[in-house]
């Protein structure tokens, strides 16, 4: 039952995740990720961002007015693997505005549980040929 728990558990910090990225939701993305300097982010095509206060920085230049929101975000693939206080997501993404395709990205989230939450630590995305 705990090992059920867990996995819902962190499929809903998933879920919330996305669903801050969708709306450019910056306080929203901003209370799903942990605080620590343990905090890294990977976009598509740029280099390791690291430290909490400069992850939150990229997405708030990710949502920029430039930015077509709502994005429509479909998840395929998604594979969990949980182990103790951590775990981690595998997934496609297939990320859409209004007018544009962004194309696939393959993600992978890491989360950490803190005192019964779960939180982002670590997000990857690479952009992958369709």
């Amino acid at each position: 039952m705990l090992h059920e728990n867990n996995q819902a558990g962190i499929l809903a910090a998933n879920a919330r995740f996305y669903k801050a990225f969708e709306k450019g939701d910056l306080s929203a993305m901003g209370m799903i990720w942990s605080t620590g300097n343990n905090v890294h982010c990977i976009h598509p095509g740029a280099g390791c961002i690291s430290g909490y206060d400069i992850v939150m920085e990229s997405w708030e230049l990710t949502f920029g007015p430039e930015l077509d929101l709502p994005l429509q975000i479909e998840l395929q693939n998604v594979e969990v693997y949980i182990k103790g206080n951590l775990g981690f997501i595998t997934c496609l993404e297939l990320v859409r505005t209004s007018g544009n395709n962004w194309g696939k990205q393959v993600a992978t989230n890491i989360f950490e549980k803190v005192n019964g939450n779960w939180y982002i630590c670590v997000h990857h995305a690479s952009h992958i040929a369709s």
